[in-house]
């Protein structure tokens, strides 16, 4: 099985030691990529210099997560990989993991994808935010088995973050790569509808497991505008998979994001008082509204199967 592993880093130093160190550690041999979104600290420099063995792709701007993951992927794809597997640069992996994912992938063709446990901040701790965010809808049955001490070897679930995933290779030349319109946030929850649209299940793999530390590179303090700009991103990548659903016109869509991206935040702002949530919406609204063609178009592309975004 030959297993390319991508890491996307951004001002990574404090980390991208123990996410490599990890998988020099693996019990299954596999290709590092650092694709590195022009990072000002000496992330690039410590890969460099002490990984030898990884495959280093220094961007000249920070592109964003899933423009970068894209590169890192149509280099696997291209070097013939049999799967992919996506690490975040805060995040490590087990000595038995990249083994356990990709072998269920070989062994269960109906599935694209699959995803070990994700843990925080360490192995005996289930991760708070995938916990909150995606077991509990997605995987309600694995929560009420692991209570009663009878976890199954696998789950299909609908989605979990792209901090750990193990893609098999035909199902990114099948679906495609990570659409560019999303800057961060979103492009993991459309990447899984586009696959699951063309039959790729996905499986959460609970005895495999790796810690994501949910760290964040360093930042200096911005102003009112510039936080306001942040959360929109946020609010832009929940608008923006709205807007690339299938079906309804061109008017019926503006209308609907005008309610979800306006109407509705500021209804919630009044009894939250969060305003600053609250003004986000409305930038992301005006940043989707300037790009709805180009959102349609996209929708159109990604609602047949091909390599769509990757350079293979």
């Amino acid at each position: 099985m030959k297993i390319f592993v991508v890491i996307v880093t951004y001002n990574g130093s404090t980390w991208i030691r123990l996410a490599l160190d990890s998988l020099r550690s693996s019990t299954a041999p596999c290709t590092a990529i650092v694709v590195d979104n022009a990072s000002s600290d000496n992330t690039v420099d410590i890969v460099r210099s002490e990984y030898a063995e990884a495959v280093l792709l220094p961007q000249r701007e920070n592109t964003g997560f899933g423009i970068g993951n894209n590169v890192g992927i149509s280099h696997a794809l291209r070097a013939q990989a049999d799967f992919v597997f996506l690490l975040n640069q805060d995040a490590y992996v087990t000595p038995s993991a990249l083994g356990e994912l990709a072998a269920f992938l070989r062994d269960h063709p109906a599935y694209g994808l699959v995803s070990p446990l994700h843990c925080s901040p360490d192995l005996n701790t289930l991760d708070p935010q995938t916990q909150g965010r995606y077991l509990q809808g997605y995987a309600p049955q694995y929560l009420s088995d692991a209570c009663l001490g009878r976890v199954q070897p696998h789950y299909d679930i609908a989605g979990i973050n792209a901090a750990a995933w193990m893609v098999r290779a035909a199902a990114f030349r099948s679906a495609g790569g990570f659409d560019p319109l999303f800057f961060m946030y979103g492009e993991d929850d459309d990447l899984i509808a586009r696959m699951n649209a063309l039959g790729q299940k996905f499986a959460l793999l609970p005895a495999s497991r790796i810690v994501h530390l949910r760290a964040k590179s360093p930042r200096s303090k911005v102003g009112l505008p510039r936080e306001i700009w942040a959360l929109s991103e946020r609010a832009r990548a929940s608008l923006l998979l709205d807007a690339k659903l299938p079906g309804g016109s061109f008017i019926g869509k503006a209308i609907r994001l005008l309610v979800s991206g306006v109407g509705l935040p500021m209804l919630q702002a009044l009894v939250t008082h969060n305003w600053k949530e609250a003004l986000a919406y409305p930038v992301a609204t005006v940043r989707i509204l300037l790009q709805l063609r180009s959102i349609a178009t996209s929708a159109r592309r990604c609602a047949t199967a091909g390599p769509h975004y990757l350079d293979i």
